[in-house]
């Protein structure tokens, strides 16, 4: 998974790769030998910019003259007048409170739960006995998740119940029935026969407390959950270090290999979000070769 500080050292390296100090190359990232200082000056000055910019945005809502004139003379146009129309310029103030039946339809259309995420079909560049395309055998079928985590209404509860700080507890009943709408409106080829997690270090009880209640729900076997091996996972600047790393740690336990190859129908593999979609991809992969016709991925939360 990718967490905040993966996502800032990205971002870090983005920087340093447009200042020279650091370049792109097959696999991750190389200095250049480039020597690179921190500029506090300069960030400095774009901080007091985009305060600026802000006070902006700020003083264009509450001013009482021509709003045109305002955005004119703040991009330094020096004939700037009064364009007529505006609000204020006219008198007109509409009233910003939206019509009951707006507003129920917009809350509708927030609690509708489920979002498609497809599957990776490539595998990253730098890694030796693994590129192209991912074999058709040990691929997975497009998933569904509850919600995306950067959205309004269910992202918003996903974000408090995934969050670093969260204890790790089941599924909100409410959020659960959201879960089961979900599966129901899958419009899959095959309905899966079994149920098989993805270990979590961080919500194992979430994780595992989810997929045996939709086993329950939906009538379906619980066949256990991928195993997790101990140990530092090394360095993840990018998508081969990331396949490799869960290559190094995600394990396939003899019991649930041995269910596995029994099952004569798609499995549902459970997970709490997915990020850059190779654990999901690992995982089904690890699925798949151990028996499961189908792979059907499925998340609370994805992020994007």
């Amino acid at each position: 998974r990718v967490d905040l500080s993966r996502s800032r050292l990205e971002m870090m390296l983005k920087v340093l790769d447009v200042d020279g100090a650091v370049r792109r190359v097959r696999g991750g990232w190389e200095a250049t030998g480039e020597p690179w200082t921190y500029d506090a000056e300069r960030y400095a000055r774009v901080a007091a910019e985009r305060q600026a910019e802000q006070r902006a945005m700020l003083d264009y809502i509450a001013t009482t003259g021509c709003r045109e004139e305002f955005l004119r003379r703040h991009l330094d146009d020096d004939t700037a007048t009064p364009c007529g129309r505006c609000d204020n310029c006219t008198g007109v103030h509409r009233s910003p409170d939206a019509a009951p039946e707006a507003v129920r339809a917009a809350a509708e259309r927030l609690r509708r739960p489920g979002v498609e995420f497809e599957p990776r079909r490539q595998w990253p560049t730098g890694i030796a006995d693994l590129s192209g395309r991912i074999k058709p055998q040990f691929g997975a079928e497009p998933g569904r998740a509850l919600g995306r985590l950067t959205d309004i209404g269910w992202g918003t509860r996903l974000r408090g119940l995934l969050a670093e700080d969260a204890p790790d507890a089941l599924v909100p009943d409410d959020m659960f029935q959201a879960v089961v709408r979900v599966l129901a409106a899958w419009d899959w080829v095959q309905r899966p026969v079994a149920v098989v997690s993805v270990p979590s270090q961080s919500r194992p009880r979430l994780v595992r407390g989810l997929a045996e209640r939709i086993a329950q729900v939906g009538r379906l076997r619980y066949l256990g959950e991928l195993g997790y091996r101990a140990g530092s996972p090394g360095q993840q600047y990018n998508s081969a270090q990331r396949v490799q790393a869960i290559r190094a740690t995600l394990t396939m336990p003899p019991e649930l290999a041995q269910a596995l190859r029994g099952v004569d129908g798609p499995v549902l593999l459970v997970d709490d979000r997915v990020d850059t979609g190779w654990t999901m991809t690992m995982a089904a992969a690890l699925v798949r070769h151990a028996g499961a016709p189908a792979v059907l991925p499925f998340a609370l939360a994805v992020t994007a």
